[in-house]
């Protein structure tokens, strides 16, 4: 009889492709990897890896198990979200993946609101790793359950399989700079295009919002001079207040912004982020995954800014 926790191996291993990527996302050891795929080996009678090079590579075999792996865990998830639903209070841990300025507005209005209506939910939340847990949303099985991300103007975070994605906020993007640099500016001109000279602080390349800075820039014939690089909005807020920088930063970000810094319109309209939940539909614990992504939703209602706006568009990629 095939084991469900070495599906799940294999599962990942077809995902992840090493075997310490497995172990570290599993919270296993290298070896117990090994050895149960081993076992599964030993299971259904035939090779599932082999190796090329330092690595394993799942045989055909093997990557036809790993795909029937991944059904069999997610209809696994949906009958235990479907015995938990039978109980008339959504219980149970739900862990959620976020960003920094969603870490210090949304995720804490929506735990006090979950404590409040739903004692029987806690969370784990998780400071970046955004990306990676978007990734590996779809799989069944994984350690995340309710994913916040970002999107930029112009680009969308990708649909996937059995994930549903539900846009909570459009987060206006301003121009914060010093109060020196502010007043050499015609403020009711195209700010950006004045800055040509400026030090910018900005997340790292290959970022969604480094790529919206960049391409805003280049419209206006200058490549932006980053000086100072960093994911974390507060480093970059921290610059601009202290007059060494100027930087493009989301209002979410701007509510705990140190003094010194000046707010400037990128347009009429403004520039927004999206900010969007994204959750597996098979996910474990199902309803305490809504209640979360319901507390999420008044959360951001409740810190959207003047110029912010909740968004209600859910949006489901069904699983084939």
């Amino acid at each position: 009889m095939l084991n469900a926790d070495r599906l799940r191996i294999l599962a990942e291993l077809s995902r992840r492709g090493t075997l310490r990527a497995v172990a570290e996302s599993l919270s296993y050891s290298t070896s117990a990897v090994s050895q149960q795929l081993h076992q599964l080996e030993k299971d259904v009678g035939v090779p599932l890896v082999a190796r090329a090079g330092r690595r394993l590579v799942l045989t055909d075999q093997g990557t036809v198990l790993a795909a029937h792996a991944r059904t069999i865990l997610a209809d696994m998830e949906r009958a235990e979200a479907d015995v938990l639903a039978a109980g008339t209070e959504p219980r149970g841990t739900v862990t959620v993946a976020g960003f920094q300025s969603a870490a210090v507005t949304l995720v804490p209005a929506a735990l006090s609101d979950l404590h409040t209506r739903h004692p029987g939910v806690d969370v784990v939340f998780r400071l970046g790793e955004t990306d990676e847990a978007l990734a590996a949303l779809p799989g069944a099985g994984v350690d995340v359950d309710v994913v916040l991300a970002e999107s930029y103007p112009g680009a969308v975070v990708p649909p996937a399989p059995g994930v549903v994605l539900v846009p909570l906020l459009r987060d206006p993007l301003r121009l914060a700079v010093g109060a020196e640099r502010a007043a050499s500016l015609d403020q009711e001109g195209d700010v950006l295009a004045q800055l040509a000279d400026a030090a910018w602080a900005a997340e790292p390349e290959h970022t969604p919002p480094r790529a919206w800075l960049g391409e805003q820039c280049r419209r206006r014939g200058y490549e932006p001079r980053v000086t100072y690089v960093s994911e974390d909005l507060a480093v970059q807020a921290a610059f601009v207040a202290g007059g060494h920088a100027v930087a493009v930063l989301p209002e979410l970000a701007l509510d705990s912004a140190p003094e010194g810094i000046v707010t400037l319109p990128l347009g009429n309209p403004p520039p927004c982020r999206t900010v969007t939940a994204a959750w597996r539909e098979s996910a474990r614990n199902h309803r305490a995954a809504q209640a979360v992504l319901e507390a999420l939703r008044r959360a951001a209602d409740a810190v959207a800014g003047p110029g912010a706006a909740p968004v209600r568009t859910p949006r489901t990629v069904p699983e084939r």
